[in-house]
């Protein structure tokens, strides 16, 4: 991940066939549901919002990083605040991994998490505004949704008398990995995602959170005096070559987990995009290092030509 990447590659060239490829993908996914899924209740909804979701998110990455159309309000330095968009593609990367192990009993579980999640903020609300007379219409909309879902999850006595315990959070990367570990031991998954989470999630999420690393690579673009001293007279070019690159990285980071999505799909579901899928890891593939390992890492033997 901290690989510089190349500077050399025209993206409006292939701009058009990356979209399609997307929104075919999310398309697929709301108009082609399989059968065998049908019984699973809002799984159809929720992967195709998931992946329109990614494309929005992929989106907002460009248009900050765009050099066309020409606009002085947007700054080349705003890159720097993409780190945690990025990583929301990686958590959805890995969200689809996860889910597509066992689309029934994960989904089961989100919306379970999600119940969680919802006696939580009851929770903290009756904690904070209980005794507030404005709160009191938001505590109760709150408690006759939390009351739908009793009945609708399917939730067990136990889990309805303990969420935290019961039923806890929708698992982070490493406790999906843990999960896997438990309920799939042989999935091909495992050893991917640990790569990932080792490499890639730790540097976004270090950027992200700005611990020392993280905040060395965005913070020094905001302290002229030390690299006048790092980088003498010549501060200023190199400066903006480390901006160009690390804006560069986001977008090819983006493109590398929007392609991985719409493969992992392809994959399960064998919607027949194969063959736009793997031309445009071909493409990318000479041009950027995070590409072409992700491409050599895993999709080069799961995407047939």
């Amino acid at each position: 991940m901290s690989k510089e990447e190349p500077l050399d590659l025209d993206y409006q060239k292939v701009r058009r066939e990356l979209v399609t490829l997307f929104e075919a993908t999310a398309n697929k996914l709301e108009r082609e549901w399989p059968t065998r899924y049908t019984h699973v209740d809002s799984a159809r909804v929720l992967f195709y919002q998931s992946v329109r979701i990614a494309i929005n998110t992929y989106n907002t990455i460009l248009w900050i990083c765009a050099d066309t159309p020409k606009d002085p309000d947007r700054k080349p330095v705003y890159a720097l605040s993409l780190a945690p968009l990025t990583r929301t593609l990686f958590e959805q990367l890995v969200m689809l991994l996860f889910l597509l192990e066992d689309v029934p009993q994960y989904i089961q579980l989100l919306f379970k998490t999600g119940y969680a999640a919802r006696r939580a903020e009851l929770g903290h609300v009756l904690k904070y505004h209980g005794s507030l007379p404005d709160w009191q219409d938001y505590i109760d909309a709150l408690r006759r949704q939390i009351a739908v879902e009793e009945r609708e999850v399917r939730l067990t006595q136990a889990e309805i008398q303990h969420p935290e315990s019961t039923i806890g959070k929708w698992p982070t990367p490493g406790k999906v990995l843990k999960r896997l570990r438990r309920d799939h031991p042989a999935s091909p998954n495992i050893n991917f995602i640990e790569y990932l989470d080792s490499w890639m999630y730790r540097e976004l999420s270090e950027q992200t959170h700005l611990e020392a690393q993280g905040l060395t690579q965005r913070g020094m673009f905001f302290s002229p005096d030390i690299s006048r001293r790092l980088f003498g007279d010549d501060w200023e070019t190199v400066m903006d070559a480390h901006l160009e690159r690390y804006r560069v990285k986001q977008v090819f980071t983006a493109i590398a987990l929007m392609l991985a999505i719409c493969s992992e799909i392809e994959v399960h579901f064998k919607y027949g995009l194969n063959q736009r899928v793997r031309y445009l890891w071909t493409f990318f593939r000479p041009s950027s290092g995070i590409i072409k390992d992700f491409w050599e890492t895993k999709y080069s033997a799961f995407i047939p030509e």
